[in-house]
This record gives C-alpha cells, structure tokens and sequence, in this order.
C-alpha cells in the first residue's frame, strides 16, 4: 500500500509539472535570464551619464564619461551611436578640451564610453545624445 501511495504522489507532482511548464510556455516568451534579446526603443529622459572622477588634473589626466542609453523599462538598448560634447563649445575650445571616444555605440548594455581631457584648468559642462537626441542630464568636470 505505501508503494501504491508514493507512485500515486509521484504521478501526480509529475502532472502536475507537467502542466505548469505548458501553461506558463503556451503564454509566449519566456525570460530564464534578466537580459533582454530584443530591448525597446531608445528613451532619452530614461537614460544618463556620469563622470569619474569629477576633477582631474588640466594638461595629461583624463575623466571617463560613461553614457547609458536605456529603454523606458531600464534596460541597455544596444547598437546606438552616441556623441558626446560640450554644453558650450566656445569655453571647450579655448581651453583644449578633447574628447576622444573609447566606445561609441553602444554595447549590450546600452553603455558608451568617452574619456575627456584639458589643456587648461576650468569647470565643463558635458552633455550626450544618443541617435543625434540629447540625455536631458548632464555633467559637469572640472580641470586644475
């Protein structure tokens, strides 16, 4: 009888796995990982940048700007082309600012990568835009 019970018990936590496994893939795509394979499109008041670190020396050291290009749910939206510039370009140039671009499109992530450097001290406003959108938030680096 106890053999009886236990194939019973067996039998039926077998259906029922059985079950919630075509129930839950009949419902359509089913996410094992968080990563998305196909993420939405590109939202410019949901994306950002930031700097690191904030202040370098003018004339040799160099900030990372890093910029993350993301959908409305947040995720990275991949293959984007993103510049990045100063705010105001007449302070940029006459200060020597360059930014040279490490990665430009975006990964699968959504991240870009820009490093940043001056020939001379000041403080630069640093925005980016995404597909030629501008990210509303911007940066500000400073250079002694």
């Amino acid at each position: 009888m106890k053999k009886e019970s236990l194939a019973v018990i067996f039998l039926g936590l077998f259906v029922f796995l059985v079950s919630f496994l075509a129930f839950n893939f009949s419902k359509g795509r089913v996410v094992f990982f968080g990563k998305a394979e196909n993420p939405g499109i590109f939202s410019a008041t949901n994306s950002y940048l930031f700097g690191s670190p904030l202040l370098a020396k003018s004339g040799g050291e160099q900030i990372r700007i890093t910029v993350f290009a993301l959908d409305k749910s947040g995720r990275g939206v991949k293959g984007k082309p993103v510049s990045v510039e100063c705010k105001d370009p007449v302070i940029c140039q006459t200060s020597n600012v360059t930014i040279t671009s490490v990665q430009a499109v975006t990964d699968n992530l959504g991240r870009a990568i820009f490093d940043i450097s001056s020939a001379s001290p000041g403080q630069f406003e640093i925005q980016a835009k995404v597909e030629g959108v501008a990210i509303p938030q911007t940066v500000t680096v400073s250079f002694q």
